[in-house]
């Protein structure tokens, strides 16, 4: 199914084969570095200060402590409070004469990559997907278990700021499988809650890569940027 507007990505250009496997990332980050990390929680969250998170992990494998670490990132990331800050502060330079679209593309979304990250509220994963917590929800709000349906609403950009694709523009959400999205959503969905809403800054790795949508409107190794609210998971209502 296509999209009417001439210059929107199809759903359907939507729903690949994810890269990754859509298991919960976890993050290498040291504990103490970690622990040490002095962003004031969100009232959704519930407080552990740095003695109980560490009493906490003592003692458990390497694997539960980074998974417990990356939950820790996770409630922070839903205590910062990115206000109004625009989507991203990066511009784009000129592409250089007779540099490819590929390696023009490639070489802007390695900086942005490297560079988004230091913004406040910007957090990473260890697969690189980097994400900014819009607006949070509450423990009780359920999120989806992959290959779940789920119900959202997102509009997406180039770095450049050209909208490729809005459910918004729309006037409608869309419905898909979690876990037959790019890698960046397959990755994204089972973290967030229903009722959040997401910036998504994505790697071409966890996009559509150095293909992008043959005949556009992504071009081949483009980072791109997403806000993405979850809104449901029509299989529980």
């Amino acid at each position: 199914m296509r999209l009417p507007l001439a210059a929107s990505v199809s759903i359907a250009a939507l729903l690949l084969t994810a890269c990754g496997n859509g298991e919960t990332p976890v993050d290498p980050v040291d504990t103490e570095e970690e622990a040490a990390v002095g962003i004031e929680l969100s009232p959704l969250e519930p407080e552990e200060d740095a003695d109980a998170f560490r009493a906490r992990v003592e003692g458990i494998s390497e694997e539960e402590q980074a998974e417990a670490i990356f939950q820790r990132t996770l409630r922070t990331a839903r205590g910062c409070e990115p206000g109004d800050a625009p989507l991203h502060a990066f511009v784009p330079r000129d592409r250089a004469d007779g540099e490819s679209s590929a390696d023009y593309n490639a070489s802007i979304a390695d900086q942005f990559i490297s560079e988004n990250v230091l913004q406040p509220c910007v957090f990473q994963t260890p697969s690189g997907l980097q994400f900014r917590v819009e607006r949070a929800a509450g423990p009780d709000n359920p999120s989806p278990v992959s290959g779940e349906i789920v119900r959202v609403h997102y509009a997406g950009q180039l770095l450049d700021g050209t909208e490729f694709d809005s459910s918004y523009a729309r006037g409608a959400p869309a419905e898909f499988p979690s876990d037959r999205l790019i890698a960046g959503w397959v990755e994204a969905l089972p973290l967030m809650r229903t009722g959040e809403k997401w910036t998504l800054y994505i790697a071409p790795e966890l996009g559509y890569g150095a293909r992008g949508t043959p005949g556009g409107p992504i071009p081949p190794n483009a980072a791109l940027v997403f806000q993405l609210e979850l809104l449901g998971i029509p299989g529980r209502e």
